[in-house]
């Protein structure tokens, strides 16, 4: 199907294709360029006693830079948690301030420091963004990781989008990415000293947003996808269901809404079809990415079916695009990694290349900024 723009800020392509007995919509979204907004960002940080010394330090100089190189019309409210949850509030020096007398202490209560994250974030006008930081686990009030992706899901659908920043090797995995895919946003594993680069590279994209988020429905299957940069473009693939996408864009003035009859499947081995099957070798990629290996037999498993996928990716007829050679340049580290486990297992590794692996994933649908994989060996 062609380009669609239907009375919207976006251009719209739909392939509907087949593939291993599988019907899957392929859905790419572009946002076309037209005036920027100004965001308001709230900027939560773990405080808890784990983050004591050089992590909290790293936050705190990451949280300057923020704010020294936001837009003055830009809104960025800082909130920190341990046990109890303390606001820094939007004022430059307020924060600074803040800032400057935060220490760590106290357990984690994730769930209460960014629901107040949420809460500031009031202007409905604005693009909303939560960067949540953690260091550990989530072990006050609200801690089920389904729950919490479930509270994420809602925010978006109120227009609040959630990014997720694991910092350190201790945090919970599974429900920092499972709140950042779930509220619209990336997740990303952050190491020490890759804090500031990483939040920039976020930041940069919500230097002037065109709108204030996108939802996709097909049958029960409900997507948020959080505001778009001038020209950004993002690829989904999603299941078959109904006959039907709905596509809402949320705008400062209205939400503007379209219904999208689902193309016809193409044929099998043609050029849309060859599309489509891509996508799901790229899909079957990131599941393979954060897989951890529990053994050295299963370590040699994995090796295995990464350079299987890597072979087919290399011989693909459209396997030259960025997001592609991305994603063959992550199987080969992943390949790398697992042969060192399978002939030397080290638990410790194959949690780290995990938590990669699942980081990688969540970026996915990025078209415009295909993810890099670090080696983590």
């Amino acid at each position: 199907m062609g380009k669609e723009k239907a009375g919207i800020g976006l251009e719209l392509r739909l392939n509907q294709a087949v593939v291993k007995g599988k019907a899957f919509l392929k859905v790419e979204v572009k946002a076309r360029r037209r005036r920027p907004l100004t965001p308001g960002v709230a900027l939560v940080l773990d405080r808890s006693g784990s983050m004591a010394g050089r992590k909290l330090e790293e936050a705190k100089a990451a949280a300057r830079h923020l704010l020294s190189a936001l837009s003055p019309k830009a809104r960025l409210g800082l909130v920190a948690y341990d046990h109890e949850v303390t606001v820094g509030g939007f004022a430059r020096q307020e924060v600074a301030g803040f800032l400057r007398d935060l220490e760590a202490r106290g357990t984690t209560a994730l769930h209460a420091g960014w629901a107040k994250g949420v809460e500031i974030l009031k202007d409905e006008k604005r693009p909303r963004v939560v960067f949540l930081l953690s260091d550990g686990l989530a072990n006050q009030g609200l801690t089920d990781p389904e729950r919490l992706a479930q509270e994420a899901k809602k925010a978006a659908a109120r227009g609040v989008y959630t990014f997720t920043l694991g910092f350190g090797e201790a945090y919970d995995r599974h429900l920092l990415a499972g709140m950042a895919q779930a509220g619209g946003g990336t997740h990303h594993y952050v190491a020490q000293g890759e804090l500031l680069p990483t939040l920039v590279t976020e930041m940069a994209f919500l230097e002037g947003p065109v709108n204030l988020g996108v939802r996709l429905a097909l049958g029960k299957n409900v997507h948020h996808l959080a505001p778009f940069a001038p020209g950004e473009e993002r690829v989904l693939l999603l299941p078959v269901e109904g006959e039907a996408l709905e596509v809402a864009e949320r705008l400062p003035e209205d939400v503007r809404r379209v219904h999208l009859p689902l193309p016809e499947p193409t044929a099998e081995e043609s050029p849309l079809w060859k599309e489509a099957e891509l996508e799901v070798l790229l899909l079957e990629g990131a599941q393979l990415l954060k897989t951890e290996a529990t053994s050295p037999e299963e370590a040699s498993g994995l090796k295995e079916q990464a350079e299987t996928l890597l072979a087919h990716l290399r011989a693909h007829p459209l396997g030259k695009t960025p997001r592609v050679q991305a994603m063959a340049e992550a199987l080969s580290a992943f390949s790398e990694g697992t042969e060192l486990l399978a002939q030397r297992f080290d638990p410790g590794v194959s949690d780290r290349m995990a938590r990669e692996g699942l980081a990688y994933s969540s970026q996915m649908l990025y078209q415009s900024r295909p993810p890099s994989y670090r080696r983590r060996f």
